[in-house]
């Protein structure tokens, strides 16, 4: 069984991915470098354009497609795998493909593909999504994304201080820093029920601007948002980040470092699984971009976990494997697998569960495959029992995400819970589930609610027996019948023996003042819970809990700080673990987390990017995993990236990847006020990616006759769209200069950069002169 939490993973190198939004700089990180930057393959790119950029319009960051994604199966006569196949290699075009199905005039199909939308949107509209519908048939890229890629946009991050709590830009530092999108909702007091109505409505939102827009049929946009929302729980729970990097001028800011992250210790504390990121582009075009490695702490040996099925993908196709769970014994590793593309070897489609079994030598499917199209086709958040024969996963099954139980062998399964279907005005999804040793006590959290009452979110840790049938409230105030905590419980995490479970909350019924988040831990035979108490204003993230739950581990975020505890039920104290050797060795200086304990807790695994931790000179500030015996005060790194590489090494000739030697300063994280630069207008910034005047989002106050000037300090593209009755003024996309507007009328206007919205946003009151 595995004992952890896929957490906070600080990482420091920023590596260019292909996929994800950008114009010209992008403002997020992937895993992936190339040895030497490379031009955009889309024929519309500027000279400088990094190799993942897209054409800055709102259509392309929303995913309008201009046609119905069903006309272009029909007219290709070809399937969404064979499209998905064509564009693994996003220098390939659609146009390429239809011509080999016949279709040479990449003009005339587009005309095709936009002919029944033609009457109903008018000539210069159909004009428009025709030449919309060309760009995706010559633009690998733009066509990739479009396809594939259905949540890497702009919305939900854009309204990062609704949905999450911080600023757009501070929200995308945290998942270049590999934290999920519920976890750092949680650190900002977001509960996950709040997340994801949040989340969900502006989904809803953008495919309905879409469709009155007339930039995509009624029809794409179900199709769009079933895409959506059966992703959203896996999203919003993931932990690895999939964009693009922080460039300049084509070049990228910092340079690449292969690092470990997410530690899983086997019970009997012997070995150690982790994720190895490569960094080096031609090495991970072949093997993928992410391996799992085993560590044997006893002889110190390191093996490449990860293998690719015997019926899974092969050739050219690179497979990344990610997010392990470890047997009591350390024999078989389950974890995720997912193919990618052939540019940049960034994940790319359905995702599976597999299980090795490093001792035969044998790799299987652990999970069903889903064959639907509407819907997600990832099976995901894998856990093993002690002996291997249970495997648990989440999964999308007609609509809804459910947790999967399945025994290894005879491919039995039960679920476990189901959550109600996408799409509805109702949610209730699970995540983050853990299994008993035994694979007969599974716990999760359950976020539900209503899409139009933010009001009605309420999130609830639970406990299901499947040996009894037995449904169990876990979070809840002490004693049998205390009160659910049900307004903000989340992060279960279940003891081996499956009758202890931690948790985080900050439900007042649990005794906290209000907005403080405490971690707790219940005792389900006893129905006891127990606070442990940590400094005021700490934030608690993916406790792992010791068999007997006597022993409890967890990151601890205060500010830009973290660090991995360990609190003793025999004492209650509560110590730092994260730490060189010795009982008062140094604290980790740079960020701990990920947690993991063995089955007695002597055994600690945790990932870290310190700098004065024992072997942390070898990896030179890069993140590593550490190993910490809690009985014996020593410390050690065990993780070693290069066996992730099976001995192979980069081809002659490679060259480090170019870096930005003086980049333009990014816009402050600290709101700024109106310079004075035009005394006639009152001054609005536009940064990235918000408006800013003092604060963010402001409400700027005016009179009739006077102006308001929009002055650009970003490095993105952004525009200003004004809405007027009965119609919108406003700036092209740039990234300079400025606007200016003199408003006539009194009134309350709505401003807002048509690629960021609906969270870009600024309001403009005017009062009669």
């Amino acid at each position: 069984m595995s004992h952890r939490g896929p957490g906070l993973a600080c990482v420091l190198t920023i590596c260019l991915g292909a996929v994800g939004c950008g114009s010209g700089s992008a403002t997020t990180s992937g895993t992936a470098v190339p040895v030497a930057q490379k031009k955009s393959p889309d024929s519309q790119a500027p000279a400088s354009a990094p190799a993942h950029w897209l054409p800055p319009e709102p259509w392309v960051y929303n995913h309008w497609l201009p046609y119905d994604e069903g006309r272009l199966y029909t007219l290709l006569d070809i399937t969404r795998d064979q499209l998905s196949m064509q564009l693994r290699d996003d220098h390939r075009t659609l146009a390429q493909l239809a011509a080999r199905r016949g279709r040479r005039d990449p003009v005339a199909l587009a005309r095709a593909l936009v002919a029944p939308q033609r009457q109903a949107v008018g000539p210069a509209r159909a004009a428009e999504l025709q030449r919309r519908a060309l760009a995706t048939l010559t633009q690998g890229h733009l066509a990739q994304h479009l396809f594939f890629h259905s949540l890497h946009q702009f919305a939900i991050p854009s309204a990062a201080p609704d949905i999450f709590g911080l600023p757009d830009a501070e929200f995308r530092v945290l998942r270049r820093d590999e934290l999920s999108p519920m976890a750092i909702g949680r650190l900002h007091g977001r509960s996950p029920g709040r997340v994801q109505g949040a989340a969900t409505a502006v989904l809803r939102e953008r495919v309905n601007a879409g469709v009155r827009g007339k930039a995509m049929t009624a029809r794409q946009g179900r199709l769009l948002l079933a895409r959506q929302l059966t992703q959203l729980p896996r999203w919003l729970d993931q932990a690895r980040y999939n964009g693009p990097p922080t460039t300049y001028r084509g070049n990228l800011e910092v340079r690449p470092q292969d690092y470990a992250s997410n530690p899983a210790v086997s019970a009997d504390g012997r070995y150690v699984a982790y994720e190895a990121y490569r960094q080096k582009l031609p090495l991970a075009v072949k093997l993928g971009e992410i391996a799992v490695l085993r560590t044997d702490l006893r002889t110190g040996s390191t093996t490449l976990a990860s293998r690719i099925p015997a019926d899974g993908p092969s050739g050219p196709n690179p497979v990344s494997f990610y997010n392990p769970a470890i047997t009591a014994d350390g024999r078989r590793v389950v974890y995720e697998a997912s193919a990618g593309n052939q540019n940049f070897a960034k994940r790319y489609g359905p995702i599976t569960v597999v299980a090795r079994d490093i001792r035969a030598r044998r790799t299987t499917p652990a999970s069903r495959p889903v064959r639907a199209r509407a819907e997600s086709q990832s099976a995901y958040n894998p856990d093993v029992a002690a002996s291997g024969r249970r495997v648990l996963y989440q999964a999308v099954r007609g609509g809804r995400t459910v947790i999967v139980s399945r025994q290894r062998g005879t491919g039995r399964e039960r679920t476990v819970f189901a959550g109600l279907p996408a799409g509805g005005g109702r949610y209730s999804d699970p995540y983050e589930p853990s299994m008993s040793q035994d694979g007969m006590r599974v716990a999760f959290s359950v976020a539900s609610g209503s899409v139009s009452d933010p009001g009605s979110a309420r999130s609830t840790v639970r406990v299901r027996d499947l040996r009894t049938g037995q449904r169990i409230v876990a979070g809840r105030a002490n004693g049998r019948g205390g009160k659910v905590a049900d307004a903000f419980s989340a992060d279960p995490a279940l003891s081996a023996d499956g009758n202890v479970v931690a948790f985080t909350s900050t439900d007042p019924v649990l005794g906290l003042p209000r907005g403080e988040m405490g971690l707790f831990v219940r005792d389900l035979r006893r129905g006891r819970t127990r606070h442990i108490v940590t400094a005021p204003g700490t934030r608690v993230l993916e406790p792992v809990v010791s068999c007997d739950g006597s022993v409890v581990a967890f990151t601890a975020v205060r500010g830009d700080r973290s660090r991995v505890m360990v609190w003793r039920a025999a004492t209650g104290a509560v110590r730092v673990a994260g730490r060189a050797d010795g009982v008062g060795g140094e604290v980790a200086d740079g960020r701990a987390s990920d947690a993991s304990l063995s089955a007695d807790g002597r055994i600690l695994a945790f990932a870290s990017t310190a700098t004065n931790l024992p072997g942390a000179a070898e990896v030179r500030g890069a993140q590593a995993i550490y190993v910490r015996d809690l009985r014996t005060h020593r410390t050690r790194r065990v993780s070693d990236v290069d066996v992730a590489y099976a001995g192979r090494t980069l081809p002659p000739g490679s060259s480090p990847p170019p870096t930005a030697s003086a980049p333009t300063p990014a816009a402050s994280r600290t709101p700024v006020a109106a310079d004075g630069t035009d005394g006639a207008a009152e001054t609005v910034f536009v940064t990235d990616n918000a408006f800013v005047r003092r604060t963010q989002r402001p409400v700027v106050r005016i009179r009739t006759g006077e102006a308001v000037r929009w002055l650009w300090r970003a490095r993105q593209s952004h525009s200003v769209r004004i809405r007027l009755p009965g119609s919108t003024v406003g700036s092209a996309i740039r990234n300079r200069g400025s606007y200016q507007y003199r408003f006539q009328r009194a009134g309350t206007y709505s401003v807002v950069c048509s690629l960021h919205a609906p969270g870009m946003q600024a309001t403009v009151v005017v009062r009669d002169g």
